[in-house]
Formats: C-alpha cells, sequence, structure tokens
C-alpha cells in the first residue's frame, strides 16, 4: 500500500511537471506570438508619415463621419483665448500659437472683434491622472509644472493620483471617496480635468456617484481615453498575460483592469449605456502631430494606430478623445504625453523628439480656465442659481 500511495505521488508529481510543462509551453507560445505581433507593429515604419500639411488640411475629426454626437465646435473662440495665453507667457512669447493648435480660418466677425477676459474667475480645480502615472514621479502629473503659477490666479488646485494599473470603476471609487472627505468651498464652481484614462475615470465616476457628482461644474477632457483606443484592443491580451502581475513598488498591482477598461468595445458599450448628468457643462481637447513632434516612446504606437487614422497623437485617435454633447476646445499639435505632461527631465531618452520645444502648459490651463470664465459671465445671472454654467440647451450652436 505504501508502494501504491508512493507510485501515486510520483505519478503526481509527474503529472504536475506535465501539466506545468505543458503550461510553459502555452506561455511561450503565447508569448512568441505576442512578441511577433509587437515585431511587426514596430517594422511598419515604411508607412509613410503625414506631413504637417496633411494633418493641418485634414478634415476635422469631430466631422468625420463615426465622430461622436452632439459636439459644439467651439474652437475659434478658444483659438483666442488660448492665443492671448500663449503671448503673455515666458514660455510663448516669441511663438506663434499655430505651432501648438491647429487654426481654422476664423469666418466668424464676432471671434475676432471679440476680447478674451484678462483675468480668470476663481474656481476649485481638481486634475485626474492617466494611466500608469504613478510608475513615474510628479512630472507624471497632469500640468504638475503649471499649477504653481495657476494657483497664484487665485484658484485652488488638488491631484488626484489614482490607480495607475486599476480600471475606471475602481478609480471612480477613489474620485468620489476623494470629492467627499474635500471640504470644497460651495461659493467657487468645481472643475474636473482629465487626462487620458483620468476623463475615463472622471466620466465613470460621474455615472456611478451620481449624487456627489452634483458637486461638479464642468468637466475638461485633455487627450482623454473617452471611446477607448485600438492600442487596448490589440495589446490588452499581452498585459494581461506578462504586465498585470509584475510588482513595482511605484504602482501596485491594483485590479489589473487598467488596459481592458480603456478597450473601444468597452468605452462604447459604456457610453451607450448611460447618461451623463445633464447639470455638467463639458469640454474637449484632442491631439494629433507629426513624427518630429513625436516622443521616442510613442513612435511605434503611433505607427500601429497610422493603420487606423493618420490622425493621433500615440495612443488615441483624436475622435476617441471628444466626449458626446460637449463643446470642443481646440485640436493641439502634439503628442499624447506632451500635452500634459513633462517628463523630458525625468525620461530624456524616452522623450526624445526631433522639435524639442516644449508644449505650454501653463498656458493651456491658463486658456481651458479662461474659457470656463467666459462661458460663466455670459450667462444670465437669474441662470446662475441652477447652475454655474450654461447646460446643453443653452449652448450657443
Amino acid at each position: 500500500m505504501r508502494w501504491r500511495n508512493d507510485d501515486r505521488e510520483r505519478r503526481g508529481i509527474s503529472y504536475e511537471r506535465r501539466k506545468a510543462s505543458g503550461s510553459n509551453r502555452l506561455i511561450g507560445s503565447r508569448l512568441a506570438r505576442y512578441s511577433a505581433l509587437l515585431a511587426s507593429a514596430l517594422l511598419i515604419g515604411c508607412v509613410a508619415a503625414p506631413t504637417r500639411e496633411e494633418l493641418a488640411s485634414a478634415t476635422p475629426p469631430h466631422l468625420q463621419p463615426d465622430a461622436p454626437r452632439g459636439i459644439v465646435d467651439g474652437r475659434q473662440g478658444f483659438r483666442r483665448i488660448f492665443c492671448r495665453a500663449l503671448e503673455t507667457s515666458d514660455a510663448g512669447a516669441d511663438i506663434d500659437c499655430g505651432e501648438w493648435l491647429y487654426l481654422d480660418p476664423i469666418d466668424d466677425d464676432s471671434v475676432l472683434s471679440a476680447e478674451p477676459p484678462v483675468s480668470s474667475l476663481p474656481f476649485q480645480v481638481v486634475l485626474v491622472t492617466g494611466a500608469f502615472s504613478e510608475c513615474f514621479g510628479p512630472s507624471a502629473r497632469p500640468f504638475d509644472d503649471a499649477i504653481i503659477d495657476v494657483s497664484a490666479d487665485h484658484h485652488i488646485v488638488e491631484t488626484i493620483v489614482v490607480g495607475g494599473r486599476s480600471g475606471s470603476k475602481h478609480n471612480a471609487r477613489q474620485i468620489a471617496d476623494f470629492l467627499e472627505a474635500w471640504p470644497t468651498d460651495p461659493a467657487l464652481p468645481l472643475v474636473l480635468i482629465g487626462y487620458s484614462k483620468g476623463t475615463t475615470d472622471i466620466l465613470q465616476f460621474l455615472g456611478d456617484f451620481p449624487e456627489t457628482a452634483k458637486r461638479v461644474d464642468a468637466v475638461v477632457s485633455v487627450a482623454g481615453s473617452v471611446g477607448g483606443s485600438p492600442l487596448a484592443d490589440e495589446f490588452d491580451s499581452v498585459y494581461k498575460l506578462v504586465f498585470s502581475h509584475l510588482p513595482s513598488g511605484h504602482c501596485p498591482r491594483g485590479d489589473g483592469e487598467v488596459v481592458h477598461s480603456l478597450r473601444t468595445d468597452v468605452r462604447q458599450d459604456w457610453l451607450r449605456n448611460t447618461t451623463l448628468p445633464a447639470h455638467i457643462r463639458y469640454y474637449s481637447i484632442a491631439a494629433y502631430t507629426t513624427r518630429e513632434r513625436m516622443a521616442r516612446g510613442l513612435v511605434p504606437a503611433w505607427e500601429i494606430l497610422l493603420r487606423h487614422d493618420r490622425l493621433n497623437d500615440g495612443q488615441l485617435l483624436p475622435r476617441d478623445a471628444l466626449i458626446p454633447n460637449s463643446t470642443l476646445l481646440g485640436y493641439l499639435n502634439a503628442d499624447h504625453w506632451a500635452v500634459a505632461m513633462h517628463l523630458e527631465d525625468e525620461r530624456p531618452m524616452l522623450t526624445r523628439r526631433n522639435d524639442p520645444r516644449r508644449f505650454p502648459h501653463t498656458a493651456l490651463l491658463r486658456a481651458i480656465l479662461l474659457q470656463l470664465t467666459q462661458d460663466q459671465l455670459s450667462q444670465p445671472p437669474s441662470d446662475l442659481s441652477a447652475s454655474a454654467f450654461p447646460t446643453e440647451a443653452a449652448r450657443p450652436h
């Protein structure tokens, strides 16, 4: 009997070894397949890169057939505000704003004659970080290099560092917990600004926590992954298989859903089945650029996305960065990292660009808040008690 037990134990060990060996072969096969996929992606440089002239003359993403519904084109008004903010900043004194913003010809005389607000009304501003941001230092936090200057304009600015490797439902809870504990000033409008996946997490929060969301007056998406990314569709399985379980001292594993929550089918299904609060005013800013403005670390992803759209920022297609029924402020001529982060000092090799000029974050953030000021001041005083910003029905079309 003892021999039989030992035999069974030996056979069990042998079986476990065979099973482990088979599992290893399966993982090895998958890794080989995914490595081949990644290698092929890295070798598609033969695709002709778009020129600045091509991008400037392309059909704007919000006018493409598959664009989100209800986009209000506010680009001409924001153009004046951003250009003025850039002129008065140290970073842009000698740079034409057309270097950073795709400018359509102005065909509205009222835009030419309108003077942007000289100063902004005070706001409470909460910035929400993007995917994997906690895996890096403070330079990966959106507008971290602009907060001191903008706070001097009498704004209260805070940053929520959400789970870098977690999905949107997890991070929506973090946003709700922060806002419920934060002693906000009811006299100041509350503005949430999401960068990249931070926008996705904000929208998820609005849907999951409607009571807390009543305190929010405006949401601004800066290169936000509203509709997901084709990159997540291609590499969701790779992340789950290879990277989701890897330990990191700087960014906890979280729930491992970061990439899955950015799939286009997941995000589009969520948008179809969710009604966002009507009292909030929504704004969108997207980006796309040329090879000269693309960080070295984003080039492979940018080239993959060229198969989907000649217009992309290295992580997203601009039409997927637009919140439905939002006011479109503009399209930035910059890559996905440059629009909100200053990684150059922390990751110089990864962020090296043929065009080394840094994006003017302070000018952009100030311009956003000046736009909100203009919208608030243009609202009839009798309506201010209902909401700090006009509702969809009150927006100019």
